[in-house]
């Protein structure tokens, strides 16, 4: 076999690598030939490109061309039938016959059962070719490389290389098909790998880069739509999610197309229902409360772990496991550090603050001894905050304590040494205590109580300091003289503003000024009075403006002043009104009443100017009677000038009336037309 095999032209990936076979044909031998030699020309039959089976050629004698039948009759024909001549010429022929075709099949038989046997260094093209061909012929991934490993091994020069590279094309194709099932069927990696054992030195190969190239961009596409789907799932997008998805029906993959496409639905399906619970457990905790805010991590609890919506129930969780603590932190900052711990406690484990909840229990406790607010108890919570190491959740929460619980132990020895400091009772005493007590910083917890100790030890010298001005000042004023009270009010204004006895000292200073004034402007208030009593209403407005703006009896004389005034332009005004109604007109009489009407109701003369008005409003009265008996439009005239409120004003309006009557009578009423007398008419006769 290390001779080359030519293989016909004709023959492809596609068609079977097994020889037709012809034995209905009988090659034409000249003579008989021996073993040896009908070998060599199978062999030189094969070089030649002949294959075993195929019809030798004949002469035209036994090739049945140009012949004529044979007649059944033939007396020849008998005669040759009869001879042994004839049936042992018959029987070689057969014998020789049934050999080569026995050879010929041996041959092939010999060359398709070796090309697993074959060493391939010295294996001459036809033997590649054809081995190649069987082993493509089985349409399996590996036996195609093996085709292809076979072939290509030829130089790129040799005469068979168009037609190999040609075969080599077809094989990388079938490799590329079977890879295509595997990319169909949703395994990428698969067909990756199938198409990727093709020879990276055969010309067909930017085939295969293009075709994975094409794989892994159709199969990015689809992962890339399939994360949008669900990161829009895992923001409660279903619609968008939905449309996503059908984005997955036009990617070219059945994978994707049918088995991703169904997942995803019903993904979107299930999340959506999930979805629900999502919703009920953010109402719920949108209510406030410690309960709302239980019920709603019970319900986001409720999430499967596998949904997609796992993350977002767990955000929801952590965040109300916050808001629950911080319900606790406040409770804790009320002095409520038992309910405090209550509280903390329902936090679950799936709000991930285990770590927090637990240093948040320590610390509380920690509050507790300390809300004792004494020394022992202090330095307790302390050592309980201490224990809490740097890597712990409420660390820096803990060394704030810390600080502030020392803070509060150094003010109470402070507070203490300054209230022994105090006991006994000295100026001197109160003002070292206070001098202890201001080393407390402001920022410190106690801080609010030494300023309060410092305030009450500050008045307690104070009051000690000014008792003896606001003493001796007390005792001037008791003699009731002005210049003794006013050496009192300069005793008791030692006292400065601030101090503990300034408010009292400032009482008592304006009560003695008030009873100095007083005893210095009363004599002109008594003054006046008098003179007013007696009708000297000047003199007495002149002794009471002596009083000055100011003084304790101000107010009292302006007062009076203003009562003597109106009574004063009073006496003018109705001293003026009779001066008018001395001359008796009407119109005199009419402005004297205008005058005394000016006069004020409280004013003492208000009864005379009343009585004046009535009286002149007699007086109109009769003057109107008496021109009425001559001119009635006048004496009407006269009449209205009587005001109203009078006794003699409803007299004038009734007379009024009856001389407008008098002016003005009413129209008399026409007679009615006597209607004409008519004849009675005489009845017709009847017949």
């Amino acid at each position: 076999m290390s001779q080359d095999r030519k293989t016909p032209d004709d023959w492809s990936a596609s068609e079977s690598l097994e020889p037709k076979k012809d034995t209905s044909s009988l090659a034409y031998l000249r003579g008989r030939k021996n073993r040896a030699e009908r070998l060599k020309e199978l062999r030189n039959m094969l070089n030649s490109g002949k294959m075993p089976g195929e019809p030798l050629a004949l002469p035209p004698s036994l090739s049945g061309e140009n012949s004529e039948p044979l007649e059944a009759d033939n007396p020849f024909w008998r005669r040759w039938l009869k001879k042994w001549q004839f049936w042992l010429a018959v029987s070689l022929m057969l014998s020789v016959g049934l050999g080569f075709m026995a050879i010929a099949s041996l041959l092939n038989l010999s060359s398709q059962s070796n090309c697993s046997k074959m060493f391939w260094p010295t294996a001459s093209a036809n033997d590649r070719f054809f081995c190649a061909l069987e082993a493509a012929n089985k349409r399996t991934a590996d036996d195609l490389l093996s085709a292809i490993e076979l072939v290509n091994a030829l130089p790129q020069d040799h005469p068979m290389r168009p037609r190999i590279n040609g075969q080599i094309e077809g094989w990388t194709q079938d490799i590329l098909r079977l890879g295509n099932v595997s990319f169909q069927e949703g395994k990428l990696q698969e067909a990756i790998a199938i198409a990727r054992k093709v020879p990276e030195n055969v010309p067909a190969y930017p085939m295969v880069e293009k075709q994975i190239e094409k794989w892994q961009s159709s199969w990015n596409d689809a992962e890339k739509i399939y994360r949008a789907a669900e990161n829009h799932l895992r923001k409660e997008e279903w619609a968008l999610a939905f449309r996503q998805a059908t984005l997955l029906l036009d990617t070219g993959n059945t994978f994707w197309e049918s088995t991703q496409y169904e997942a995803l639905t019903k993904a979107i399906q299930a999340t959506k229902a999930e979805g629900n619970k999502l919703v009920k457990a953010r109402n719920t905790a949108e209510g406030g409360g410690l309960d709302n805010l239980v019920m709603g991590i019970k319900l986001a609890q409720g999430i499967d772990q596998k949904s997609y919506l796992y993350q977002a129930a767990n955000r929801l969780i952590g965040e109300l496991s916050k808001k629950i603590l911080d319900i606790a932190q406040k409770r804790l900052e009320a002095g409520d550090w038992q309910q405090a711990i209550a509280i903390a406690n329902q936090i679950p484990d799936a709000g991930n603050l285990q770590e927090q909840v637990k240093d948040f229990n320590d610390l509380a406790n920690a509050t507790g001894q300390a809300l004792s607010g004494n020394v022992e108890g202090l330095s307790k919570a302390v050592a309980i905050a201490q224990n809490l190491n740097s890597d712990r959740p409420f660390y820096k929460k803990a060394q704030d304590l810390v600080t502030r619980w020392q803070q509060e132990i150094a003010d109470l020895k402070t507070l203490d040494l300054a209230s022994r400091l105090a006991a006994p009772g000295g100026v001197n005493d109160l003002r070292a205590a206070i001098a202890q007590l201001q080393t407390v910083p402001e920022a410190n917890p106690r801080s609010a109580e030494a300023r309060a100790q410092i305030s009450r030890l500050s008045r307690q010298i104070e009051l000690q300091e000014d008792s003896p001005f606001l003493q001796k000042a007390n005792e001037l004023a008791n003699t009731g003289d002005p210049n003794a009270l006013e050496a009192a009010v300069a005793q008791a204004s030692r006292i400065g503003q601030g101090r503990a006895l300034y408010g009292e000292a400032q009482t008592k200073i304006q009560a003695w000024i008030d009873r100095r004034q007083r005893l210095q402007d009363q004599p002109f208030l008594d003054r006046a009075q008098q003179l007013a009593a007696s009708g000297n209403l000047t003199e007495a407005i002149e002794m009471a403006r002596r009083i000055r703006p100011g003084r304790v009896l101000y107010d009292q004389a302006r007062s009076s002043i203003r009562i003597w005034d109106v009574q004063s332009q009073s006496e003018q005004g109705l001293q003026s009104a009779r001066q008018v109604a001395e001359a008796g007109t009407a119109e005199a009489l009419e402005m004297a009443i205008s005058l005394a009407r000016q006069v004020p109701d409280g004013s003492s003369l208000r009864s005379q100017a009343t009585e004046a008005i009535e009286e002149w409003s007699q007086r109109i009265l009769a003057i109107g009677m008496e021109q009425s008996s001559s001119d009635l439009a006048g004496a009407i005239a006269i009449l209205k000038k009587i005001p109203a409120g009078t006794r003699s004003f409803q007299e004038a309006r009734s007379q009024i009336q009856v001389w407008e009557q008098s002016l003005n009578p009413p129209a008399a009423e026409p007679e009615p037309p006597v209607p004409p007398e008519t004849e009675p008419s005489s009845s017709p006769n009847r017949f």
